[in-house]
């Protein structure tokens, strides 16, 4: 019973730490697996983040088997190389993916260094809009934008307002994918649809954004005071108006959003940061220190802080606060690989996800 408990313990964990990999690794939206090799017998596990939006998913693991589930584990027993596939079926689309090989190998140590991990070494989507019903062609384009295929769901979404006229929740979806995908023109125009039906301070925050990166800052600005109109006590707007007007060179006016947003939220360690950052640009250095104290306080940490803190106190002249600024920042400098494992000393020789 205590070695069951035991295994069952070990494969949480091994659970968990596939997890943090594949987050770590900026994993988003696509059908991954991990350990990508290691010693027989060894349990991969798979996931496909968005594709509860799927019809139906289906995982083949090259050695006979197979899962429609959309996340699970396989064990590989036998030694060789699998090459896994996956796929996402949607009402007039499918979406596949191909892999690197796992490589299942009699020892622990790893003799390779895959080039693509367990991400997609190449992935095809097939669709089409023909007979599709504006139902059917909406769940098509909710499910591609789900999996991260956005490219085919913009096409999609553009099928579908040309049979149909989509509602507020649709166009928001549709103006947020197309500005992922950089279409920022086409972005605002989806956002100025969505706004005729519904103005909301979401959208309108949306629109602004893109507004803004469209290089409209005057529009931006005035759509954002449309959103504090709306929405006066929401400290997360005031944030993005004083980002807004620090970029267009609107310092003052900044300062006072800044402040407006501490006012309704003091716990935002990242814009005390930013603040102290506008601070210091304009030589106000001791309401800096200030600021960059009370970032650390309340939750903000990391080298770049800490050596921005020691600068300003530097400048103050405050010689003996800046040097313990900086041995902090020095504390707080990790590199990537040991902060993984804990330290250098402990970092396995094996490759990545491998059963040592």
């Amino acid at each position: 019973m205590q070695k069951y408990q035991r295994t069952a313990k070990y494969s949480i964990v091994v659970q968990i730490f596939v997890l943090l990999f594949l987050l770590s690794n900026g994993v988003c939206a696509a059908p991954t697996y991990a350990p990508t090799e290691g010693k027989a017998p060894l349990t991969v596990y798979f996931s496909f983040p968005g594709a509860e939006e799927c019809d139906r998913v289906h995982w083949s693991f090259d050695d006979g088997n197979s899962s429609n589930a959309i996340t699970t584990s396989h064990t590989y027993y036998k030694q060789g190389m699998f090459y896994p596939t996956c796929s996402c079926e949607l009402p007039g689309a499918n979406a596949s993916y191909t892999y690197d090989y796992v490589y299942v190998i009699p020892w622990a140590s790893s003799i390779r260094d895959s080039p693509t991990g367990g991400n997609p070494k190449s992935s095809q989507v097939i669709r089409s809009s023909e007979d599709l019903s504006s139902t059917d062609l909406q769940k098509q384009a909710e499910g591609l934008a789900a999996i991260g295929e956005l490219k085919y769901a913009a096409d999609a979404y553009a099928d579908l307002s040309r049979i149909s006229s989509p509602d507020f929740e649709t166009l928001t979806d549709y103006g947020d994918v197309l500005a992922d995908l950089g279409r920022l023109t086409e972005a605002e125009a989806v956002y100025l649809q969505a706004l005729v039906q519904n103005i909301t301070p979401s959208v309108l925050k949306k629109m602004a954004e893109t507004q803004f990166s469209l290089g409209k800052t005057s529009e931006a600005i005035e759509t954002m005071n449309r959103t504090l109109l709306l929405s006066p006590d929401d400290a997360s707007s005031y944030a993005s108006y004083a980002a807004f007007l620090q970029k267009a060179g609107r310092t003052s006016e900044a300062l006072d959003a800044y402040d407006h947003s501490f006012k309704l939220n003091d716990a935002q360690p990242e814009l005390w940061a930013d603040y102290a950052n506008l601070l210091s640009s304009i030589g106000r250095n001791k309401e800096a220190a200030d600021a960059y104290k009370h970032a650390i306080d309340i939750g903000m940490g990391g080298n770049d802080i800490w050596n921005n803190y020691s600068r300003v106190l530097q400048q103050l002249g405050l010689k003996e606060e800046a040097q313990r600024a900086k041995e902090q920042a020095t504390r707080s400098y990790v590199p990537i690989s040991s902060s993984m494992f804990g330290s250098s000393d402990s970092i396995p020789v094996c490759g990545i996800g491998s059963m040592c």
